[in-house]
């Protein structure tokens, strides 16, 4: 089975969906919006209305993705995005911002702050406002992944993960 990594492969620059590659926004500031988004959508769906938010969620995620609206089947471009919203493969049950049982350790919308400026202290890539080009997705995973020392972030990840103990 192909698994893409870092050492040898660049985080691509398209998504497959429905046989199609489909250029798409790399860059980490829309893909936190685009998981923003993704929490909005109703997990199953029990009536019209629900069926119809979700219709318009859907098609808000694209435009932030894709800049359009694709003509591919929902299911299909929404399974797509989540598989490239998860970066570079990783160890099966590893996951950047969960405990493993599914709680939420860390925060985009909370936390994007901390995580920018510990990006910056360890490894010099400044991710703040005044960056104009793109940030890859993947590669952001991969620093806010490998992120360690003494950073207040992981210190609040260690918190948030020990509150239930």
């Amino acid at each position: 089975m192909f698994r893409p990594n870092y050492a040898q492969d660049a985080p691509p620059e398209t998504i497959c969906v429905g046989g199609a590659d489909c250029p798409v926004n790399v860059d980490f500031r829309t893909w936190i919006d685009v998981l923003d988004l993704a929490r909005e959508l109703y997990p199953t769906v029990a009536t019209l209305k629900e069926a119809r938010h979700n219709a318009r969620v859907l098609e808000n995620m694209q435009r932030l993705a894709f800049g359009r609206v694709l003509k591919a089947p929902p299911a299909a471009v929404l399974r797509a995005m989540m598989e490239f919203a998860r970066g570079y493969p990783t160890m099966v049950g590893e996951g950047a911002g969960d405990d493993g049982e599914g709680e939420e350790l860390l925060s985009f919308d909370y936390d994007i702050n901390d995580l920018v400026l510990a990006i910056r202290a360890q490894s010099g890539v400044d991710l703040s406002y005044r960056r104009k080009e793109p940030f890859h997705w993947w590669e952001f995973l991969l620093r806010v992944r490998g992120l360690c020392g003494d950073h207040y972030i992981l210190r609040v990840m260690e918190l948030r993960a020990s509150r239930d103990t």
